[in-house]
């Protein structure tokens, strides 16, 4: 089947450029039973000529194939003028974060490492299909309404000229009719009927500039916060970002964004705008309607038995609810609540029912909409960073990240005169109980490590793996005492540790460490992590399961070594 016929079902086409047969017929199969148009290709002509017919909506690209560099082919493509705003996502067994990077500065929009879960690539490719439509589609709206501004202006100015001309007809008769009274009355009536004909005309002429000058405003707004929301690295960047710009796509009516915690299975209000919410701040999935039917509920004054029950206290006004959702899961909801109706006189363009109008209704949905692709979007951020930085069977930050962030913090203790703490900890006789266990018993008992660790260091300590059975821990502003009564008590909680493996408890855990502090063990990161390295072997030479300070005995170690 051809591009061209592909694109005839009317279904998000999808080009698949791949040299391996069996990846082309999965990712084929996979895209095809989920609605998707789908043209494969195994070489750089074949995928050529694909392009040649049509243009299609997302291409999935292979980064290594015999013909052809998919970097160097990703960078011809966003050269051409007809292809450069197709999205490309990136295929590869290559799964190194400078791959990724270089990936990305070739114009893709996202890297996928093989093998992957086809779960993941239906997620991405939706996603990314979703966020080019919604792009095109603004473009688009930007168009018509350039288009429709300057009909309008045209259509004033003729307005203008037939009133100028109008006049000059009434005066020029009035002074010939100036002897005949009944005919100068009927002039008078008549003139008086075109210009109540004109203020009406140009009345509706100008609801219509405001009306289509206010569409072109919230395009507008909506851009301007996607462009922000882009530059967001965190969730928490990204909420003054959307209660800045929600307050001008929706003004003068207080809301709330609310997330949802996949740890509790709770929503929370992360920001609100506007006079103070009704209802709880935090609060169950089941509490909300519109969470429930996963579309917009609109709780009313006049019927409060079908209100959520998040809401408390007495209705004054209707409550808009509407879920934020990313492949039917729930990210979140906003939040919106009607001011009561002022007796102040208002704008004539102003909503001033107590209802909420189709007007308002249809931004609060085009911006969940907006939200959710956007929230969707730096979660993905986020996890692929972890992927980068996160050891996966520990969870914690892994020796990239430890080097980077040393560095850092050495600078920042530079800069401060204060001291850093460092202890290497490692696992006493893992090779032994590995033999003894076997391996999925030995990745438990690291595993295990790596919580220990994550909830027995404070916030602005850094725990990562340093390799093997090996740790390191980052202390920032602890000295020498506060560093090694940690490891000590790190040390003697370890060994009260108990790790249950295929129904039985396993052997007693013991670790030894060694400590050292910038900048008396060292005046470099390097230097510092190498004094406690020393350290952690001194300790395991004189028998494990203890704590060594760096130059306490570490001297006769390497003498003896």
């Amino acid at each position: 089947m051809s591009l061209h016929d592909k694109q005839l079902d009317n279904l998000p086409l999808v080009l698949i450029i791949d040299d391996s047969p069996e990846y082309l017929t999965m990712l084929s199969d996979i895209l095809r039973n989920n609605n998707y148009s789908v043209c494969a290709a195994g070489n750089k002509p074949a995928a050529l000529a694909a392009l040649a017919g049509n243009t299609p909506d997302l291409i999935l690209l292979d980064v290594k194939m015999p013909d052809m560099d998919g970097y160097e082919f990703c960078r011809h493509l966003k050269s051409t003028e007809r292809d450069r705003d197709i999205p490309v996502i990136f295929i590869s067994g290559l799964g190194d974060a400078s791959d990724k990077v270089k990936g990305f500065k070739a114009g893709g929009i996202d890297f996928i490492a093989k093998p992957f879960h086809m779960a993941e690539v239906l997620a991405r490719v939706a996603t990314h299909i979703d966020l080019n439509r919604l792009q095109k589609q603004l473009a688009k709206q930007n168009i018509r309404l350039q288009q429709e501004i300057t009909e309008r202006r045209q259509a004033e100015a003729e307005l203008k000229t037939h009133k100028s001309l109008l006049e000059e007809t009434v005066d020029r008769r009035t002074a010939e009719l100036k002897n005949v009274n009944e005919e100068l009355q009927h002039e008078i009536a008549e003139r008086r009927r075109v210009e109540d004909a004109l203020e009406n005309a140009n009345f509706k002429l100008h609801s219509m500039v405001y009306e289509y000058g206010l569409r072109h405003h919230r395009v507008s707004l909506f851009n301007q916060m996607s462009e922000h929301l882009q530059m967001c690295n965190s969730l928490e960047e990204a909420y003054p970002v959307i209660n800045q710009f929600t307050q001008k796509i929706i003004p003068r009516i207080p809301g709330a964004l609310f997330i949802m915690h996949p740890g509790n299975n709770l929503l929370e209000a992360v920001t609100s705008w506007g006079k103070a919410i009704r209802g709880k701040k935090v609060f169950s999935p089941e509490d909300c309607l519109a969470l429930q039917k996963k579309e917009m509920h609109v709780t009313a004054a006049s019927t409060p038995d079908i209100s959520c029950t998040h809401l408390t206290g007495a209705a004054e006004s209707d409550c808009l609810c509407v879920p934020l959702l990313a492949q039917r899961e729930i990210l979140g909801m906003l939040y919106l609540q009607k001011p009561p109706v002022s007796s102040s006189a208002r704008s004539a363009y102003e909503d001033s029912s107590p209802e909420f109008g189709p007007d308002t209704q249809q931004q609060a949905l085009t911006l969940a909409h907006y939200l959710s692709l956007a929230l969707s979007n730096i979660k993905l951020q986020i996890s692929l960073r972890q992927q980068a930085y996160r050891d996966p069977l520990t969870g914690l930050f892994n020796r990239r990240y430890l080097e980077e962030t040393l560095k850092r913090e050495i600078y920042r203790a530079q800069r401060h005169r204060t001291p850093l703490g460092i202890i290497m900890l490692d696992l006493d006789r893992f090779r032994d109980f590995n033999n003894t266990y076997g391996h999925g018993a030995g990745d438990l008992v690291l595993h295990e490590l790596g919580q220990f660790l994550q909830n027995n260091v404070r916030k602005e300590d850094v725990a990562c793996r340093y390799g093997g059975e090996e740790f390191t821990l980052i202390l920032p502003g602890a000295s020498l005492d506060v560093t090694r009564n940690r490891a000590e008590t790190l040390r003697q909680k370890v060994q009260q540790m108990k790790v249950y493996y295929n129904d039985r408890t396993l052997d007693q855990i013991t670790t030894s460490a060694g400590v050292a502090i910038f900048p008396e063990h060292g005046p470099t990161g390097e230097a510092v992590l190498q004094a406690a390295d020393l350290a952690l072997y001194s300790a395991k030479y004189m028998g494990s399961n203890k704590v060594m300070v760096s130059g306490n005995g570490t001297s006769d170690y390497r003498k003896t070594t």
